[in-house]
């Protein structure tokens, strides 16, 4: 058993199909089919379920995969470590829509200042994909929005952001000094996707308190929801911190009821047995300076 039995074997639960491994790995299939046997044959094991052309891992093989993730991680650890003498340092950072959208951008702008050594590359997407790509080692840190319930993650309070009612300045809604908050069932509700934390504790309190939103439109790009709002009569949860711009030049308002706004955390998480790096260590302090 070699590295790169555990290196196809990693490819293969990720693409959950040898013939998408060979191609992720540059390799035949039959080759990649020799090294699952032979792993199994190695540990007399079964590591898969053949279901439908497609590969699911069995308990063992679950075992099997976070071992060879960590084997996996620390070998890259150890060639980094050892070829770092001039070597540009990388670091792979993944953040929740709103984060990278606005927190992010001006902390890699300082580290680009502090460092010009260290290179990046950002993935952003909805806080469940971050969470999952760092718990396979896809990602080396991520700042998300709300609570990551995992065993596996470090997670840590970095800052505080707010959810709101937001809708295009001049709305129905905000002639009356005390907002009517049955009539929000009468406009279109905007949503975010069905992985965004930003679906959460604002809509179940509305309904808590019998407000039935019917979702009409539902996107993952923030700049189609407000332009959705600014010209139609629709509302939407939406993080404050989206919308700042919006709101110091008044083409977007929120709804001024005073239950109607959620704190939430945002959090740096990592995988537990993640060697922080001297280019993450860099990248830690500034995120400490600027929160």
């Amino acid at each position: 058993m070699t590295l790169h039995h555990l290196e196809i074997f990693v490819a293969v639960c990720r693409e959950k199909t040898t013939h998408a491994a060979a191609e992720k790995l540059n390799l035949s299939q039959p080759a990649v089919s020799k090294a699952i046997t032979d792993l199994e044959k190695y540990y007399q094991v079964s590591l898969f379920e053949r279901i439908n052309r497609r590969l699911y891992l069995t308990p063992v093989g679950e075992t099997m995969r976070d071992y060879a993730y960590q084997v996996l991680e620390a070998y890259e650890q150890m060639e980094t470590e050892i070829s770092r003498s001039g070597a540009r340092r990388h670091i792979r950072i993944g953040a929740s829509v709103s984060v990278g959208t606005r927190l992010l951008p001006p902390l890699l702008a300082k580290l680009a200042e502090k460092d010009a050594q260290i290179t990046y590359e950002v993935t952003v997407d909805n806080t469940s994909k971050i969470e999952h790509m760092i718990e396979n080692y896809s990602l080396d840190l991520g700042l998300v929005e709300g609570y990551v319930d995992n065993r596996n993650l470090v997670m840590k309070n970095v800052a505080e952001d707010a959810l709101v009612l937001a809708m295009r300045a001049g709305h129905p809604l905000l002639k009356r000094e005390t907002p009517d908050i049955s009539a929000l069932e009468n406009y279109s509700f905007i949503t975010r996707e069905g992985g965004s934390s930003a679906r959460n504790q604002l809509e179940l309190y509305l309904q808590e308190l019998g407000v039935h939103l019917t979702p009409n439109y539902s996107c993952s790009n923030i700049e189609a929801i407000k332009q959705a709002l600014l010209y139609t009569d629709g509302i939407s949860v939406l993080s404050k911190m989206m919308i700042e711009q919006e709101l110091r030049t008044g083409i977007l308002a929120v709804l001024p009821w005073e239950n109607l706004e959620f704190k939430r955390t945002i959090r740096l998480i990592y995988h537990k047995n993640k060697h922080i790096s001297p280019a993450m260590e860099t990248f830690l302090s500034l995120l400490e300076e600027q929160i």
